[in-house]
C-alpha cells in the first residue's frame, strides 16, 4: 500500500452539487501502444485508490479524452467522470467520479483513451509532445512544467495532485515499425521485446516524479560514467543523452561536470535519495525529475540540485513549489551568500497562495523567492541559514513539505520572531493588519477575558496540552518517551473587529519544573511550532505540532511546556512573565498515580533574574481542602537558607523506587512513576537520576499542616536554586480520590505570585 498523505490533501468541497473528496492513489498501472502503421497511440490505465475519512465522490485528473471506463469492474458513463472547476484558477479543473463511495474503502478505476496532445495550458520551455517523423519514428516526451496547471503526469495518465505518493507501472510499446527506439527515463526498465518496455517507478513517486522520453535510437546519443558520492557512499551512474544533431554538447565533459555537482550537492545538503542512477537529457529548456532532468548545459547545475530540493524533499502542493525554486535559485544560481535586509514597507509578495486547489507555482519564485532568502540570510545569519536548511533536508528526507512546515522550522531553530513577519508579508502576501491584533491563550480556566497581568493560576494553562498521537484529542495526556507526541494550543482572538490572517505558536519544553518562565529566553528558540490562518475576530482555533521523539526527554524528567503566540504586528514583549502577557502560556503540571503511603519527589527550579538585588520569596503550598494535613516537604542541602518551616531533619532513610507495574512516563503534564520507601539505601535514581546532587546531604523541611502553608526563601539577584518537593499520601486515603496541590513562589514585597507548579495525585491500588 502506498503512503497515505491525505492529511496534506485539500479539504472535501461541494462542487456543482457533488461532495468532492480527495482520494489516495495506491497504484497506477497503464499500457500504451504507439502504432506506427496508423500513427496513433491508445492507452488503458487503471488506478487503485483508497477513499479518505468521509463518504463522497473521489477526485482525480486526466488531460486525455476518455472513451470508456469501468469503476470496480462495472461500466461507468464518461460523463460521470467530467472535469469541474474547483476555484483553483484557469485550467485547474479536476475530474470528479460521480459516485458516492464509502469512506476508507479500496476501489479501482479503469479508463481507455486515444493518446493525443494533453488538454493542458501551454507553457514551459520543453512542452509535452507526441508526434511521428519519417520512418516512421516516434517522438514522445511528457514535458512537465511547474509554471502551467495540469502539466505533470495527469497530462498523459490518470493521476492526482502532488500530495499523493503511489507506485507506477507503465508498459510502453512501439509497433509496426522496424526502426529501433530507446527510452530515456528515471524508471527501472525491463525490456520485454523489440521496442517494448516496462517502466517501474517507486512507491514514493508523485505526479511530478517521472521522466519519460521515447526517441528513435539513431536520433539520440548516450554515454555514461560513475561517481562515488561522499555522504551516502553509493556509486551512481550518470546516464547522459543528447540528440545526434547536437554538435555543441560534449557528453564526456558534461558527465564529469555532473559528477562534481552530485558530490557538491551531497556535501552541501545531504544524501542522494534516488538510487544508483542520475539521468539527464540535454535538450531545450529545463525540468527536474527524481534523480533526473532535462536541461541545457547552462541549466543542468540548477536542475541537478533539484534532485535534493524539489525531488528529494518535495512540495506538498503546487503552491508550495515556490520554496524549492527559490532556494535552488538562491543557493545554486546566485551563490548562496548574499544578505539583504527585508524592507517591511515594500509591497506584499505572494509566493504561496492558501488555495490548495491552485495548480501553478508562483512565477515570482525565482526572483521574489531569491530576494526572500536574501532577507532571511540577513535576518538570521548566512551561515545559520545554510546550516538550518541542510538540517531541514536531513530531518525530512523523502517527505512532502508545506510552506508553513518550513516557516515553523526556521522559527524554532533561529528563535527569531521576525521569521513570522517575513513569511507573513513576503511569502503569503498578506498586508499588515488594519489594527494591532490581540491573540491570547488562557492562563487558567477562570481566565475568560484575556487580560494581561493575570492574578490567577497561570502555571497550568488549559489552552495548551499534549497528545500521544495525532488524533485531535482535547484531553491532556502524559508525554510518552521514545515516540513522537503532539502539542496542541487553542489560540483566541480577543479583537471584536480584526481578523488575523496568519500566526504561529512557538512551543518549548524546559526540561525541569520551574516556578517562573520569562520571554524570550524560556520560549525561543523552541522545539516545535504550529501555524494557523484566518482566525476570525472573537473566535478561537486549535493548532498542533509534532513533538519529534528525538526531542522528548527521558522518562522521569519533570518538564514544563511553554507557548508563545506570534503574529505580524504583535510579538510578546521582552522580559515578560506568563502572567504579564496574554500571548504567553505554560503548563507546569505533574500527574502521578500513587497508592496509600506512597510518595513522589519532584525537582523544581526557582530563580531571581528580574530584580537587581536580593529578594525574599515565599514558597507556599496549597493542599486539597479535604486533606489539609497531607505531608508536603521541601528538600535542599542547606536548610539555613529557609525560614518559617516547621522543623528540619535529615532526609528520611529509605529508597523511593518506582512501582514496578508502571510504565516510565514523562511528567511534562504527564504521569510520574510512584515512589515507595522500601529499602535502607539512597541511590541516584531516588531523585530521577540526578547524579550531580549530593543526595545524602539533602535536608527535609516540613510545611505546616493546613490548606495553605509557607516557607520563606531569600534569593540573590541572578541566582537560581534547585529544590525538590515531596508529597506523601496518607495510609488511610480512599482509592479513586484525586488530590490537587499547587506550590507557588510569591514575592514577599509585592505579594504577587510569580510562579508555580501543580501536582495532581490520583490514588490507586498498589
Amino acid at each position: 500500500m502506498a503512503t497515505d498523505n491525505l492529511k496534506l490533501a485539500p479539504a472535501p468541497k461541494i462542487v456543482d452539487g457533488l461532495l468532492a473528496v480527495p482520494m489516495d492513489i495506491q497504484h497506477l498501472q497503464a499500457s500504451v501502444i504507439f502504432d506506427a502503421a496508423v500513427l496513433t497511440a491508445s492507452a488503458t490505465a487503471t488506478i487503485t485508490f483508497k477513499t479518505g475519512i468521509q463518504d463522497g465522490c473521489p477526485v482525480f485528473d486526466l488531460r486525455q479524452t476518455i472513451s470508456t471506463a469501468l469503476l470496480d469492474g462495472v461500466p461507468i458513463a464518461v460523463t460521470d467522470l467530467a472535469a469541474h472547476d474547483f476555484g483553483g484558477g484557469a485550467n485547474a479543473q479536476m475530474r470528479i467520479i460521480n459516485r458516492v463511495l464509502p469512506a476508507g474503502t479500496i476501489h479501482s478505476l479503469q479508463v481507455n483513451y486515444t493518446v493525443g496532445p494533453p488538454q493542458s495550458a501551454a507553457g514551459g520551455g520543453y512542452p509535452p509532445n507526441i508526434s511521428w517523423v519519417a520512418g516512421p519514428r516516434l517522438q514522445f516526451n511528457v514535458g512537465f512544467t511547474d509554471l502551467a496547471p495540469a502539466r505533470y503526469l495527469e497530462s498523459w495518465f490518470p493521476a492526482n495532485l502532488i500530495y499523493d505518493q503511489f507506485y507506477i507501472e507503465l508498459e510502453l510499446q512501439v509497433t509496426n515499425t522496424v526502426i529501433p527506439h530507446s527510452v530515456i527515463t528515471n524508471a527501472v526498465i525491463t525490456v520485454l521485446g523489440t521496442n517494448h518496455w516496462r517502466l517501474n517507478f517507486p512507491l514514493r513517486s508523485t505526479a511530478l516524479s517521472t521522466l519519460i522520453e521515447i526517441r528513435a535510437t539513431n536520433t539520440v546519443q548516450h554515454q555514461s560514467g560513475t561517481v562515488v558520492l561522499p555522504v551516502s557512499g553509493q556509486t551512481v551512474t550518470v546516464d547522459a543523452w543528447k540528440l545526434t544533431t547536437d554538435a555543441a554538447t560534449d557528453l564526456t565533459a558534461q558527465i564529469n561536470l555532473v559528477k562534481t555537482m552530485l558530490v557538491n550537492n551531497e556535501n552541501n545538503t545531504g544524501p542522494y535519495l534516488h538510487g544508483n542512477r542520475f539521468t539527464v537529457f540535454f535538450k531545450t529548456g529545463g525540468m527536474e525529475y527524481e534523480g533526473a532532468a532535462t536541461a541545457t548545459t547552462g541549466s543542468i547545475k540548477h536542475e541537478a540540485f533539484h534532485s535534493w530540493w524539489a525531488r528529494g524533499i518535495k512540495p506538498a502542493s503546487q503552491p508550495d513549489g515556490w520554496w524549492d525554486e527559490a532556494w535552488t535559485t538562491y543557493f545554486t544560481d546566485m551563490g548562496g551568500s548574499t544578505s539583504t535586509p527585508f524592507d517591511f514597507t515594500a509591497s506584499p509578495v505572494q509566493l504561496c497562495t492558501q488555495n490548495k486547489w491552485s495548480r501553478i507555482t508562483a512565477g515570482g519564485s525565482y526572483t521574489d523567492g531569491n530576494r526572500f532568502w536574501e532577507g532571511m540570510s540577513s535576518l538570521i545569519g548566512n551561515a545559520n541559514l545554510k546550516a538550518y536548511m541542510k538540517d531541514f533536508y536531513n530531518r525530512n528526507k523523502n517527505e512532502l513539505i508545506t510552506t508553513n512546515h518550513l516557516e515553523e522550522y526556521l522559527l524554532s531553530r533561529s528563535g527569531n520572531p521576525q521569521v513570522v513577519d517575513a513569511f507573513h508579508r513576503f511569502v503569503y502576501g498578506f498586508p499588515n493588519p488594519s489594527a494591532t491584533p490581540d491573540l491570547w491563550l488562557k492562563d487558567d480556566a477562570a481566565d475568560i477575558a484575556g487580560n494581561d497581568n493575570w492574578a490567577g493560576k497561570f502555571w497550568n494553562s488549559p489552552d495548551i496540552w499534549i497528545r500521544n498521537n495525532d488524533d485531535n484529542g482535547t484531553t491532556h495526556q502524559n508525554a510518552e518517551y521514545g515516540q513522537d507526541n503532539w502539542i496542541y494550543a487553542r489560540v483566541r482572538n480577543k479583537s471584536t473587529s480584526v481578523a488575523v490572517k496568519h500566526f504561529v505558536v512557538a512551543f518549548n519544553v524546559k526540561q525541569f519544573a520551574g516556578s517562573q518562565f520569562n520571554y524570550p529566553a524560556d520560549f525561543l528558540p523552541c522545539i516545535t511550532a504550529a501555524s494557523g490562518f484566518d482566525l476570525a475576530a472573537g473566535s478561537s482555533m486549535i493548532v498542533k505540532a509534532k513533538w519529534p521523539k528525538s526531542q522528548v526527554p527521558p522518562a522521569g524528567t519533570h518538564a514544563c511546556l511553554t507557548a508563545a503566540v506570534i503574529t505580524r504586528s504583535e510579538h510578546p514583549a521582552n522580559n515578560k512573565f506568563v502572567w504579564e502577557s496574554n500571548n504567553l502560556a505554560q503548563k507546569n503540571l505533574t500527574i502521578v498515580d500513587l497508592s496509600p503511603n506512597g510518595f513522589i519527589i519532584i525537582p523544581f527550579v526557582i530563580s531571581n533574574y528580574v530584580f537587581s538585588q536580593k529578594r525574599l520569596f515565599s514558597l507556599e503550598i496549597f493542599r486539597p481542602q479535604k486533606y489539609p494535613a497531607v505531608p508536603v516537604t521541601l528538600l535542599h542541602p542547606k536548610p539555613a537558607l529557609f525560614s518559617g518551616f516547621e522543623k528540619v531533619q535529615p532526609f528520611i532513610s529509605g529508597n523511593p523506587v518506582k512501582d514496578a507495574n508502571k510504565d516510565e512516563l514523562l511528567d511534562c503534564g504527564g504521569h510520574a512513576g510512584e515512589q515507595q520507601e522500601l529499602t535502607a539505601a539512597i541511590t541516584d535514581s531516588t531523585i530521577h537520576k540526578a547524579s550531580h546532587l549530593d543526595i545524602p546531604s539533602l535536608q527535609e523541611m516540613y510545611f505546616k499542616p493546613g490548606s495553605s502553608a509557607a516557607i520563606g526563601l531569600p534569593v540573590k539577584a541572578n541566582d537560581q536554586l534547585l529544590l525538590h518537593v515531596k508529597v506523601q499520601v496518607p495510609p488511610g486515603i480512599k482509592i479513586g480520590e484525586q488530590l490537587d496541590f499547587d506550590l507557588v513562589q510569591r514575592d514577599s514585597k509585592t505579594k504577587k505570585i510569580t510562579g508555580g507548579i501543580s501536582v495532581q495525585v490520583n490514588i490507586v491500588k498498589r
